[in-house]
């Protein structure tokens, strides 16, 4: 289990005045978030970012005209210099959640997908993916949206690291959302989602000139890609998770 380790935040006056692909923890697939939140419009909305190492989403919310955020985060963080990004740790969230109000929306990048398999300091939960996404639904107001990025391919769980979310997890995952829109790398538009970014790849293995076989791909595309999953928070209730 990893270490809870302080942080200090003192990048973000900074990285206010510069492109996002410049600071982004995951280069162009992070990109995603900017072009996603242009999409939406977040000007003068109050939002949560789940999970945050470094502040990268944060600012790339600021830089939209958010008014406030609130990152939810293992790792103590001391934020400097931006009054408008605050921290709380999730176990003094979960016992004051009511306190908080409601989100216009909530952010969760490359985060979620490893809820309950105890890599950053949490407990172990088979289905911890699934009751962090109905968490943020009890969040969010009627409407708000949910900007979620996690890896989109053929179901898999890489124990301990992440998941990898296809057909079945993700109809899980979804439950109490509409799904809106899909981004995908530098695109500033969204794209339909096909039936082969949910295949397994079969690639060719030679060995010898006169010797060769096929094994199923489960490392490049269209497996393992982060994309970032547009939700609007579009029902009364929820189906229990147990």
């Amino acid at each position: 289990m990893a270490k809870p380790m302080p942080k200090t935040w003192d990048q973000i006056p900074a990285w206010l005045n510069r492109d996002p692909l410049t600071f982004s923890s995951y280069g162009a697939e992070g990109m995603p978030v900017l072009h996603s939140m242009n999409y939406m419009n977040v000007t003068g909305m109050n939002g949560i970012v789940i999970g945050s190492a470094d502040p990268w989403v944060e600012v790339i919310a600021l830089q939209n005209g958010v008014n406030s955020l609130l990152t939810v985060e293992y790792q103590k963080t001391t934020i400097l210099g931006e009054s408008r990004v605050k921290w709380i740790h999730p176990f003094e969230y979960a016992k004051n959640w009511k306190e908080q109000g409601q989100f216009d929306f909530a952010v969760s990048f490359s985060s979620i997908e490893h809820s309950g398999l105890q890599r950053y300091g949490d407990p172990r939960d088979p289905i911890g993916d699934i009751r962090e996404v109905q968490k943020v639904w009890c969040m969010l107001k009627k409407g708000g949206i949910f900007f979620l990025g996690f890896p989109r391919g053929q179901d898999q769980l890489v124990y301990n690291a992440h998941r990898v979310y296809g057909r079945i997890r993700l109809a899980m995952m979804f439950n109490g959302f509409e799904l809106l829109h899909v981004f995908r790398g530098n695109d500033p538009q969204p794209f339909e989602l096909r039936n082969e970014d949910f295949a397994i790849m079969r690639v060719t293995v030679q060995i010898e000139p006169e010797d060769s076989y096929e094994v199923d791909n489960l490392c490049d595309s269209p497996q393992d890609l982060l994309e970032n999953f547009l939700l609007a928070h579009g029902m009364d209730s929820l189906l229990p998770v147990l």
